[in-house]
């Protein structure tokens, strides 16, 4: 993934759909017309998008992005830990085609106006990979982002090192590898000890592990926390 400067996008998503009742799809059967007015989000499950951007206040920005976005729709959102106004977002979209064209209306910039919105927008398009959909409570992420050879060579020497991880107590939260180009691979940890985890990540063991899984670019480590927290 090409890293944006100072946060980096990575995420990645399950869908969960629930299954109508009975008693629901009798109901349906009943007031069919109300029922099919509604349009629900038809979110391909496996795109999303990261928009980074510097804001004048958080929480005016949040009240006008909240009125303007689709809750469904919305992952993450992240502040740099040095600058809590520079602010990243992830969110899930119907494909990359439909992301950029929502995300470079003029009705959309001109929100991001009324927001405060003091820099570019930097989008990063992401197909996801694997994402845990359970709440952690730890408010640190990590991103590691960095190329690789193929992408199953690099998954299967990952997962065998998954108890390296555990020890640092990183939290793997997603996996996604950058649209334009599929062996730019994204990792998000969760984390509540920064130092322990960078100290891992760059330890001569996962580098060694990280060579034999065909890294072919040094990893570049971004570190965002949980806005507002």
């Amino acid at each position: 993934m090409k890293s944006t400067s100072g946060a980096l996008l990575l995420f990645i998503i399950i869908i969960l759909v629930s299954g109508c009742g009975r008693q629901k799809n009798s109901g349906r059967e009943e007031n069919s017309a109300a029922f099919d007015s509604v349009e629900m989000p038809a979110y391909s499950g496996n795109t999303a998008i990261g928009v980074t951007q510097s804001v004048k206040d958080f929480a005016q920005w949040k009240q006008v992005f909240d009125s303007v976005t689709d809750p469904a729709a919305v992952l993450s959102i992240f502040a740099s830990p040095d600058d809590p106004q520079l602010v990243t977002v992830f969110e899930l979209t119907h494909s990359h085609q439909d992301a950029k064209k929502h995300f470079h209306s003029a009705d959309l910039m001109g929100a991001m106006s009324r927001a405060g919105v003091t820099s570019e927008l930097q989008f990063q398009y992401y197909d996801i990979k694997f994402r845990e959909p359970g709440p952690t409570p730890k408010i640190y992420r990590v991103a590691v982002s960095h190329e690789v050879e193929d992408y199953g060579k690099w998954k299967k020497v990952f997962d065998e090192d998954e108890p390296i991880r555990s020890k640092a107590n990183l939290e793997l939260r997603a996996i996604s590898v950058d649209a334009d180009d599929p062996h730019l691979v994204n990792i998000m940890f969760a984390t509540d000890n920064i130092d322990k985890a960078k100290e891992v990540i760059n330890s001569d063991e996962l580098r060694r592990r990280m060579k034999e899984a065909g890294v072919v670019s040094e990893p570049v480590i971004t570190v965002l926390k949980v806005a507002g927290r």
